[in-house]
């Protein structure tokens, strides 16, 4: 990836990390959400995580047919979808349910995309997000019983520990974009 391209791609995946982060520190600090808390915060990330992945992809400049980006964009599209459902239906099962899947394709998309990405700088942020994402969406199904605090809890710590990759990503691709002063 040239310069150029990755003086442009941090700032959506500065977006992207802070909008997890902020998930995941909603969840730490919502003692006793219910299923109304459970479905707004559900809803507002998996919207604005659907909104920042089709960002990174535009920015990406992948071409129309590339698999890459059909993978990405179609994770995308589901977890905007999702969150809206989510948003809308109000239940602890649907959100669950929802939530894993489309945490799930998200993370099998990035996972696709870093193992088809042989000289990509978000490569090995791929394939940990995917791991991440992947793992929380296999995951989350199991804790419905424990209801919307479970639930937030288990995708507030995947948030968590993806949001700090993010940010990390985020600013190692700026720093590798700038210019050195004397020049």
């Amino acid at each position: 990836m040239n310069k150029a391209r990755g003086a442009l791609l941090w700032q959506p995946v500065l977006f992207r990390s802070m909008a997890t982060l902020l998930f995941g520190i909603i969840t730490v600090f919502f003692g006793a959400p219910g299923t109304l808390g459970l479905c707004l915060n559900f809803g507002w990330y998996f919207v604005v995580l659907g909104l920042s992945h089709y960002w990174i992809v535009r920015r990406l400049a992948l071409p129309r047919g590339d698999a890459k980006r059909l993978a990405l964009m179609g994770a995308a599209a589901l977890l905007a979808v999702a969150g809206v459902v989510v948003f809308i239906a109000v239940s602890t099962v649907l959100a669950a349910w929802l939530g894993a899947a489309a945490l799930a394709v998200m993370g099998a998309a990035e996972l696709y995309a870093a193992l088809t990405s042989a000289r990509s700088q978000l490569r090995s942020d791929w394939l940990i997000s995917g791991v991440l994402g992947l793992g929380t969406g296999v995951l989350l199904p199991f804790f419905i019983t424990s209801g919307p605090h479970g639930l937030l809890g288990v995708s507030g710590g995947g948030a968590l520990m993806t949001g700090a990759l993010w940010l990390l990503s985020a600013l190692t691709l700026r720093h590798d974009t700038r210019t050195p002063k004397g020049k």
